[in-house]
C-alpha cells in the first residue's frame, strides 16, 4: 500500500488518462459488447473522466477526482449508468492499492466491499476493470457485475489537458465530508440529491451532428445509422486504414428515422467524423453499406461550447 501526497492511490490519476478499447462481458440486461471505447481525458488539475454512448437509452459515464473525506484527501469514482432511460449513480472510494503492481480498487463510501467495488489492473498497455456487487442486497459475497479487458490504443491526444491543467494535482474537486452521511450506501437511483451531477462536469463542450442521406440511396426501416469520432483520420488520401481504430474517442448508434443528435460531454480537441448507414444491421459497415465520402472531415470541439457540423451518408462503400 503506497501513497503519493499523502493521497492513497494517488498513482491511479496517472494510469488511467488515454484512449481504451476492449470486450465487455456483463450479467447485465446490457448483455456483451466485443469492444467498448472510452476516451478518458483530465477536465481539471484533479480531475479525469470518459462518457460514451452505444445508442440513444444507453450511457456510461465514469469520472475520478479528489474529495475530502474523513479529514483526508482521497480518489473517489462516480458511475453513471442509462438503460432504456432508466439509470442510477454509484460513488465509490479507492481504499486499496498497490501501486508497484498496478491494482487500485475502489468502494460504497458507506457500506465498504458489502455493497460493490470495482477492481483496476494495469499491466503495460493493458487495462482490466472488473465490478463486483451484491445485486441489490441478493447474494454474499458479491458476483461480478461487468468485466472490461482493454488495451491503450492512444495517449498522445490527452496531451494537450494534462498540460493545460499540470494534471494531476492534489487538490480537492468536492468535499464529501457529509456527502452519504444520513445514507447506508452510496448511490442515487434518482438524479435528485446527487452531489455532483453530471451537468456541473468541468471543461467538456457539445457537438450537435446533423445527418443527410443522398436521396438516391434507399432507406429501409431496419436500417441502423452509425456516427463515429476519431482523434486521427481512418483515411490517407484514399486507402483506409483499418489500425485507425484505436483512435476512436465516442460513437452512436442511431434508428434510421433520427437525423440529429448532439453529443455531450465531449473533451475539447479535434476530431474526424464519420457517418454510416448499415443496410444489414450486422455493425460492420462492409460492402454494400453507405458511408459520408468525406474521408477525413475534420471539426474542433472547444471546452463550454457547442459546435453543430453537418454530415451526409452519400456513397456505397465498394
Amino acid at each position: 500500500m503506497t501513497t503519493d501526497y499523502g493521497i492513497l492511490g494517488f498513482g491511479f490519476l496517472r494510469c488511467i488518462p488515454g484512449l481504451w478499447h476492449g470486450p465487455v462481458t456483463t450479467t447485465t440486461p446490457a448483455g456483451d459488447f466485443p469492444d467498448w471505447y472510452v476516451d478518458y481525458r483530465p477536465v481539471s488539475s484533479a480531475q479525469v473522466g470518459q462518457y460514451s454512448t452505444l445508442d440513444q437509452d444507453t450511457i456510461n459515464f465514469i469520472t475520478f477526482f479528489i474529495v475530502k473525506h474523513e479529514g483526508q484527501m482521497k480518489v473517489a469514482m462516480r458511475t453513471e449508468g442509462v438503460f432504456k432511460n432508466k439509470g442510477c449513480v454509484t460513488y465509490e472510494v479507492l481504499d486499496k492499492a498497490d501501486e508497484k503492481n498496478g491494482y487500485y480498487r475502489f468502494s460504497d463510501f458507506q457500506a465498504g466491499t458489502n455493497r460493490a467495488y470495482t477492481e483496476f489492473f494495469f499491466k503495460g498497455n493493458k487495462l482490466t476493470m472488473d465490478t463486483y456487487t451484491n445485486k441489490f442486497n441478493r447474494v454474499s459475497p458479491l458476483e461480478l457485475h461487468s468485466r472490461w479487458k482493454a488495451k491503450l490504443g492512444d495517449r498522445e491526444c490527452v496531451m494537450d489537458a494534462v498540460n493545460h491543467f499540470n494534471y494531476p494535482q492534489p487538490e480537492i474537486v468536492k468535499d464529501f465530508s457529509t456527502a452519504f452521511e444520513h445514507m447506508s450506501e452510496s448511490i442515487y437511483f434518482t438524479f435528485e440529491g446527487d452531489p455532483y451531477p453530471s451537468n456541473e462536469q468541468p471543461y467538456v463542450g457539445q457537438l450537435k451532428v446533423n445527418i443527410t442521406i443522398d436521396e438516391s440511396l434507399p432507406v429501409e426501416p431496419d436500417h441502423e445509422l452509425f456516427v463515429l469520432l476519431c482523434t486521427k483520420s481512418l483515411f490517407d488520401g484514399y486507402n483506409y486504414k483499418p489500425e485507425n481504430w484505436k483512435y476512436f474517442s465516442r460513437y452512436i448508434y442511431l434508428p434510421p428515422d433520427v437525423r440529429t443528435y448532439t453529443f455531450k460531454n465531449i473533451h475539447p480537441g479535434e476530431y474526424f467524423i464519420y457517418s454510416y448507414d448499415d443496410i444489414n444491421g450486422d455493425k460492420h459497415h462492409l460492402e454494400g453499406d453507405y458511408m459520408s465520402s468525406v474521408w477525413s472531415h475534420s471539426i474542433v470541439v472547444p471546452p463550454e461550447e457547442t459546435v453543430t457540423v453537418d454530415t451526409k451518408i452519400d456513397f456505397v462503400i465498394p
